[in-house]
C-alpha cells in the first residue's frame, strides 16, 4: 500500500505539471507571463497540497511585494520548481542549467517563460547567462537563483558558488533570501520514492546594495548563506 501512496502522488504531480504547461503554453499567445503568473501560482498551491505536502509559509511581511530583487534560495528538492512560484508573491524568471532546455515538455515552458540558460564549465557562456539576468534585472523583474548548483540529498546546506553574487554586484541588486526547508523529504535526489511532507518556506529581510557595496565577493556569499541557514532553523518543520 505504501508503494502505491507513492505512486498515486507521482501521478497527481504529472496531471498537475501538464496542467501548467497546458495553461502557459496556451496562454502565453494572449496574456504576458506575469498575469498567467497569478494562475500558475493557485494550480502549484493545488499540487503541493494535493501531493500531502504541509507548507508553512513566513516572513511575507519582511519585504515590498511591489519590489524587484535577486532571490538567493537553497535547493532542495524537484518540487522546489512548484514551491517557488506558489508562494512567491512577485513574477519572477530564473537561471537554469542549459541542459534542462532540451527536455521535453519542460524545456520549451521554461524557454517560453524566460528562463536563463546557464552552462556547467563554461566560464564564456556563464558570464553571458549573468549579463542577461543582470538586464532582466536592471529591467524591473525579479530572478531567482540556487547558488547550491544542485540539490541537497541530506538537508544540509551545500556550499554557495559565487556567480550569483557577482551578478549581485553588477546589477547593484538588492537581495532577497529565501530558506526551503522539509521539501527534500519529499522528494530526494536519486530516491524515486514521492514522500509527504511538513515544508517552510521563509522569507529573510532584504538587503540592499548600500549595504553590501564595500563587500568582497566572499563576505557576501558566506553573509548568504549564513542568513539562509538560520532562516532554515526559525520553522521546526517536525512540530507543524
Amino acid at each position: 500500500m505504501r508503494y502505491l501512496g507513492y505512486i498515486g502522488r507521482w501521478v497527481i504531480g504529472f496531471s498537475f505539471f501538464f496542467l501548467i504547461a497546458a495553461v502557459v503554453l496556451l496562454g502565453l499567445p494572449f496574456f504576458s507571463a506575469k498575469k498567467l503568473y497569478i494562475l500558475v501560482q493557485q494550480i502549484c498551491r493545488a499540487a503541493l497540497r494535493c501531493v500531502g505536502l504541509r507548507i508553512k509559509v513566513t516572513g511575507l511581511e519582511r519585504f515590498d511585494h511591489r519590489g524587484t530583487y535577486l532571490i538567493i534560495a537553497n535547493h532542495e528538492s524537484l518540487l522546489d520548481a512548484f514551491i517557488c512560484p506558489a508562494y512567491i508573491p512577485m513574477f519572477f524568471t530564473t537561471l537554469e542549467l542549459a541542459e534542462h532546455f532540451s527536455w521535453p515538455v519542460w524545456g520549451t515552458l521554461i524557454r517560453k517563460w524566460g528562463h536563463i540558460p546557464i552552462s556547467r564549465g563554461g566560464v564564456k557562456a556563464a558570464i553571458q547567462s549573468l549579463q542577461k539576468a543582470s538586464t532582466v534585472l536592471q529591467t524591473g523583474t525579479t530572478v531567482l537563483i540556487f547558488p547550491e548548483g544542485g540539490r541537497t540529498v541530506t538537508g544540509e546546506m551545500q556550499p554557495f558558488k559565487k556567480g550569483a553574487f557577482i551578478l549581485a554586484r553588477n546589477a547593484r541588486a538588492t537581495i532577497l533570501p529565501v530558506a526551503i526547508n522539509g521539501l527534500y523529504r519529499a522528494k530526494t535526489r536519486g530516491d524515486w520514492r514521492f514522500h509527504s511532507a511538513n515544508v517552510a518556506l521563509t522569507f529573510g529581510c532584504p538587503l540592499p546594495f548600500s549595504q553590501y557595496a564595500n563587500w568582497d565577493i566572499e563576505q557576501l556569499r558566506d553573509w548568504a548563506w549564513q542568513t539562509i541557514n538560520a532562516l532554515k532553523k526559525e520553522v521546526n518543520v517536525g512540530k507543524m
